[in-house]
């Protein structure tokens, strides 16, 4: 499973405990430069950490190591003062990890127009547990408005969050940057810093120590730092590392990255700052699984460094603790390097089989539908074939898909659900021969088709390790006669593993899930995909697509998802946003709304297409409360901004045209559409 890295700093005690908002002359052009300067060496930008525990042949010692960090995240964000466009959320799971406790953010903002901010009012909030006693609201704190100075055109806007909230603040939530008042009408957020405590037990058998005394300027083409990791034990891994660092100066604000260079690849942290009056630093690194996973040989340690207010830096030593993790397997990966190695069994498979790859068919796919409420519905009190109706539609026709096809879409998801459908761990023929029949509607009228297992998520499936052997074991069984049944049939059928895949009734249900349960799904689709792989027909060259935890946009389900290697595989999620839109409980497209998922777009572009895993959003959609005009809007502005990462859409349609869930689009019974909401649609997808 892959979580973020979040880049480590210390300053150890000089680390200052609130950042000044007066900047010293120069500020402006400094933050500008470090954003020309950052990271242009390390050659694979891989953010991801695993978190899966190691096997190992050897029990080390555990030693508690503990630090106080700084993490820092890109924003280019620009909000205005006007009600509605004035606040912005940064998801925390870009900045800390779980267990984590945060002291403080800093938001380093500019005038959009080069213009002086004057004196900026504003405030902060930030994702609580629903526990937590200074909650203003249901999982929520807003702070009261607060004043800052700011230096003509910029400003470094700090929030020290209040020590009550530490304890209940956790990598899955949100923080809420606002802008109340100020001379301009609009500010940009170049970058936010979080500062943090961090506590691990971590595995040791010794510290090994160098002197590097090496220098480099943030200004060098190659503004690295390599250390040869040949001073610690053959066979070990470095667990803490801890560069001790100096200059000729105060650093001010300090910002770099980490990395681990080998012959089996490179590894690279996101940026890191730290605020600090000295010329001293300690920086230290709790070293993620994700970059032990290219110890190999030839390793080297990497400290980058992209600012400071000093030219130049010097490295002066550097300590490590390590284990012997003798037993350590790689884990799955997602950076463009290794989703590019890891393509060639499965391309070669593809293109021998004259099947297109992943991105290829995603490229093709215009806009996809959804036969939501039918072969999906369980719990009908009805039995055999007759439970597709039981969710109120009728019975899937050659016609109903017909229609869908006539209205534009190329592409159709056919939920199914198998668990209602079994002997044992045998999938009832007549079932089977009705899926069969409803998927061939929609493959002999040349649309791509996804073909999934859906409410078992609900009914019997669980991301319990103490479930795993039985339910691995049911989904391998399911996938084996899905595949044996369609293994013949070419590119245009794709076939999706789960659909949510969650702990059904949670407190983390549909807030991204525990670590555990995220590193459990991973292993899901692992064996989702061994399993047709291996299957047999045209399989091994299909295109496949996996989850995260529930089908979960969200930053921490994102950052501990771990694509399956071998290409051909893409990734989906279902993406109901802004929820309160979706749901119906608001009836405004707004532009914060708009901002929300522009930000998930760009997002998963980074995290996954731009390591050549594509994307879709294979359920989204708005129920039918807001005005046509709105739901218009919003079908339009969804599907065009998806298109421009890259991604596509398929919107849900279950059927209902009124009242509670009523994502419905197209009467099934009349075979009439909502002729106002598919012109949107269609414009979306042009």
């Amino acid at each position: 499973m892959k979580k973020k890295t979040i880049a480590l700093f210390t300053a150890a005690a000089m680390l200052l405990t609130a950042v000044s908002c007066a900047k010293k002359g120069g500020s402006s052009a400094v933050s500008e430069k470090e954003k020309e300067t950052s990271a242009t060496s390390i050659t694979t930008a891989k953010t991801e950490e695993e978190t899966t525990e190691m096997a190992t042949e050897h029990i080390s010692p555990v030693e508690t190591v503990s630090a106080t960090l700084g993490s820092q995240l890109t924003a280019d964000r620009t909000i205005g003062k006007a009600a509605g466009s004035n606040t912005t959320k940064f998801p925390l799971a870009d900045l800390i990890e779980e267990g984590d406790k945060i002291r403080s953010f800093t938001f380093t903002i500019y005038s959009d127009n080069g213009g002086d901010i004057g004196e900026f009012k504003g405030g902060f909030g930030i994702s609580v547990a629903d526990e937590c006693p200074a909650k203003t609201n249901d999982y929520w704190y807003q702070s009261p408005d607060m004043t800052f100075p700011t230096q003509g055109s910029y400003g470094e806007i700090t929030w020290n969050v209040p020590e009550e909230l530490t304890d209940y603040i956790g990598a899955n939530g949100e923080v809420l940057f606002g802008y109340w008042w100020g001379n301009a009408e609009k500010i940009r957020i170049e970058n936010v810093v979080c500062r943090f405590d961090r506590t691990r037990n971590v595995p040791v058998d010794g510290t090994a120590d160098a002197d590097v005394g090496k220098s480099v300027s943030y200004a060098d083409e190659n503004n690295i730092i390599s250390v040869p990791l040949d001073f610690i034990p053959e066979g070990t891994v470095p667990e803490v590392v801890t560069f001790n660092i100096s200059s000729d100066g105060s650093f001010g604000k300090y910002t770099g990255a980490f990395g681990i260079n080998s012959s089996a690849g490179s590894y690279q942290s996101i940026d890191t700052a730290v605020f600090t009056d000295s010329s001293e630093l300690e920086l230290t690194w709790f070293v993620p699984n994700a970059a032990k996973a290219y110890m190999a040989q030839n390793n080297e340690l990497i400290l980058g460094y992209w600012w400071s207010e000093r030219p130049t830096v010097t490295l002066n030593k550097v300590s490590v603790k390590y284990s012997q993790q003798l037993g350590y397997v790689p884990p799955v990966t997602t950076t463009a390097a290794a989703a590019a190695a890891a393509e060639t069994t499965t391309t070669a498979a593809a293109a021998s089989a004259g099947f297109r790859s992943a991105q290829e068919i995603v490229s093709e796919i215009k806009v996809g539908w959804n036969l939501g409420n039918s072969l999906d519905s369980y719990n009908t009190g009805r039995a055999g074939t007759d439970t597709e109706t039981g969710w109120g539609n009728p019975k899937t026709t050659k016609e109903i898909i017909q229609n869908v096809k006539k209205a534009g879409f190329n592409a159709v998801r056919i939920p199914v659900t198998w668990a209602e459908h079994m002997d044992n761990t045998t999938i009832q023929a007549a079932w089977m021969n009705r899926v069969q029949e409803v998927v061939d509607y929609a493959y002999n009228e040349g649309l791509f088709v996804i073909l999934d297992m859906h409410h078992d998520d609900y009914i019997w499936f669980d991301p319990k390790d103490a479930s795993y052997a039985d339910d691995s074991a049911r989904l391998k069984s399911i996938w084996q006669q899905i595949a044996a049944r369609f293994a013949d049939y070419g590119d245009r059928l794709i076939f999706e593993g789960m659909n949510e895949p969650r702990t059904v009734g949670s407190s983390m249900e549909w807030m991204g899930g525990t670590a555990s349960e995220r590193a459990v799904i991973n292993r899901y689709a692992q064996d989702f995909v061994s399993t047709v792989r291996e299957s047999g027909g045209k399989n091994a060259a299909r295109t496949l697509i996996v989850t995260t935890y529930a089908a979960s946009a969200d930053t921490v389900a994102l950052n501990d998802m771990g694509v399956p290697a071998g290409g051909n595989i893409i990734l989906s999620v279902h993406y109901y946003a802004p929820w309160k839109f979706s749901d119906g409980s608001e009836k405004t497209f707004t532009d914060s709304g708009k901002s929300e998922i522009d930000e998930k777009f760009k997002e998963l572009k980074r995290k996954f297409i731009d390591k050549r895993i594509p994307v879709i959003i294979d359920e989204f959609g708005c129920v039918n409360s807001a005005a046509e005009s709105e739901r218009s809007a919003y079908y339009e502005y969804y599907i065009s901004h998806a298109k421009e990462q890259g991604i596509k859409c398929f919107v849900w349609d279950n059927g209902k045209m009124n009242g509670d869930s009523s994502f419905g689009l197209f009467n099934r019974s009349k075979l009439t559409w909502n002729d106002t909401l598919l012109k949107a649609i269609m414009e979306g997808a042009k």
